[in-house]
């Protein structure tokens, strides 16, 4: 009996979901059907591709092997799919992934900017941690994703699109007692200096609190708390005076306009910041709808960096090269 992409795909779900029950539920047949679709699986391949245990299932070595090839064939089936629409102007329905760091701010330009596009791209969103994000990336589950690069990753390729630097960011009364450079920037050893309070960030697991801690540790900033759910809350809170936080660019106009009291500080360079790119898998490549998406992400990232930088009196900046910024990865 030949192999089939229903088998694949089912036997996909049931490792993604580490459960009969649960992949089941995911492609929406029942248990015993889709048991019966992994048992003939089986049959074809020669042995057994899972065993069944109390917390879920594991793969056999047969089952390992199988897997890796199972997302190789349906990672070509996608790209034969998309072959007919490389070059035609009809709707492209895709999914795509972003930080939630970057969602509130980014999400209307870009859906502007796709409007009337040739191709015309609809768009399915995911908002989610750039761990998350990989994850769906290599499991197929999204068709490309806007995240901090690079990520280092073979089967994925990256598009470097614009770097969002980071600005300090709190109250009138805490920016003021630190000491500035002519042009009104700050040294981060000013920062750890004024001794203000604790340098506030998200939740661990967010990849931009792990870059703010990666510039803190570099800066020797000891006192860092980590827990807020979003760049909204720690914008209100270091408004309010509870300590000092970094914002990256993109969101400082919407954030600034939601929370009067919030002053910025421009870093001397090597100023810290994140480079965003545009990942997809490999099989995507080529395709229009990367490159369509790529620019509509581009121009609204400069758009939201040049809108900063004229709060600050600056000039819409150039994309800085690697020696003008501190990358703040971790």
């Amino acid at each position: 009996m030949p192999v089939t992409l229903r088998q694949l795909r089912y036997f996909q779900a049931l490792v993604e979901h580490g459960s009969f029950s649960r992949a089941a539920r995911n492609v929406h047949i029942s248990q015993p059907a889709l048991s019966i679709q992994i048992r003939e699986l089986e049959t074809t391949l020669g042995g057994p591709l899972v065993e069944r245990e109390s917390r879920g299932i594991v793969l056999t070595r047969l089952g390992r092997d199988a897997f890796e090839q199972t997302l190789r064939i349906l990672d070509e089936t996608l790209l034969l799919e998309a072959l007919g629409k490389r070059f035609e102007d009809g709707p492209v329905r895709i999914t795509v992934g972003i930080l939630s760091t970057l969602a509130p701010y980014m999400l209307p330009g870009i859906l502007q900017r796709l409007d009337g596009s040739s191709p015309r791209i609809e768009l399915d969103i995911v908002e989610a941690s750039g761990e998350k994000l990989v994850s769906d990336l290599l499991a197929s589950r999204i068709d490309a994703a806007i995240v901090s690069i690079p990520l280092g990753l073979l089967e994925l390729a990256e598009r470097p699109l614009f770097v969002d630097r980071f600005l300090l960011a709190g109250s009138a009364g805490r920016l003021s007692s630190i000491a500035r450079l002519p042009g009104g920037r700050v040294q981060p050893a000013e920062v750890a200096r004024a001794d203000l309070g604790p340098l506030l960030t998200l939740c661990q697991g967010d990849c931009l609190a792990a870059q703010v801690l990666g510039a803190c540790r570099m800066w020797r900033i000891r006192e860092v708390q980590r827990g807020a759910g979003s760049l909204a809350t720690l914008s209100h809170l270091v408004a309010n005076g509870a300590g000092l936080t970094l914002l990256p660019e993109t969101s400082a106009a919407a954030e600034g306009a939601g929370s009067p009291d919030l002053r910025f500080l421009r870093f001397a360079p090597p100023e810290p910041s994140r480079h965003i790119g545009l990942a997809h898998r490999i099989a995507a490549q080529g395709q229009r709808w990367t490159d369509v998406l790529a620019t509509a992400v581009t121009e609204t990232g400069k758009a939201l960096v040049s809108e900063a930088a004229s709060a600050f009196g600056e000039a819409p900046p150039e994309i800085p090269t690697k020696a003008d910024t501190l990358d703040a990865a971790a």
